[in-house]
């Protein structure tokens, strides 16, 4: 009989499909979770309240030693006062952070109007030195940064000299390579005797027939 027991194993919770075990199941369980309730009442002297509704709403209840309606009155007032504890604490930690966020900021608020050169004659000789130190790597982040700007505005100006010098190249050789482009694109360049010669050409040619 034992053996059997243990190869059954462990019973999956999960919850019973037919409605007449469910209802079975559901009754056994009650009594027998009454009966624990009532055993550590009196064995432990503990106050119990245990409260069930059955599927369809039935309320089945037990309280030991005392009435249900003093069990749940002791409970809101377990509550309440575990809620006031636990909301002091809360905000007991919430105002030691906000201290040390208040002394960390006039810490750093300090630091800054010193490095600005401000309020300097509490400050002892390694205080000074160390704002001098921190001003002094300040000021070399400062010219790093400074000189590369620098550098990359000059790259700038660099590439756009070179852009404009092949686009120059690229035209020159364009136009000498076009005689149309050379005729109608750069008319200032001309020689104007060219220019003029089928003019001349037709004059001469007037002057004949007239003669």
């Amino acid at each position: 009989m034992k053996k059997d027991i243990m190869r059954r194993g462990k019973i999956e919770a999960k919850r019973i499909e037919d409605k007449k075990n469910r209802v079975l199941t559901f009754c056994k369980r009650r009594a027998g979770l009454i009966k624990k309730a009532r055993e550590l009442s009196v064995l432990c002297d503990a106050q119990v309240g245990l409260v069930i509704f059955s599927q369809n709403g039935k309320l089945s209840h037990f309280s030991s030693p005392r009435d249900m309606n003093l069990v749940i009155q002791e409970y809101h007032e377990n509550i309440k006062s575990s809620g006031k504890l636990s909301s002091k604490v809360q905000s007991s930690s919430e105002s030691e952070k906000v201290a040390g966020l208040m002394q960390k900021i006039q810490v750093t608020e300090k630091m800054v109007r010193n490095l600005k050169g401000e309020e300097l004659s509490s400050l002892g000789p390694d205080d000074l030195e160390q704002v001098e130190h921190q001003i002094q790597l300040g000021m070399n982040r400062v010219r790093a940064r400074k000189n590369q700007l620098v550098e990359e505005l000059q790259r700038r100006a660099n590439d756009l000299q070179n852009d404009n010098d092949e686009l120059h190249k690229m035209v020159r050789t364009g136009i000498a390579s076009n005689p149309w482009q050379q005729n109608f694109q750069q008319p200032w360049q001309r020689n104007h005797s060219l220019v003029r010669l089928p003019e001349q050409e037709h004059r001469r040619t007037v002057l004949k027939g007239w003669r």
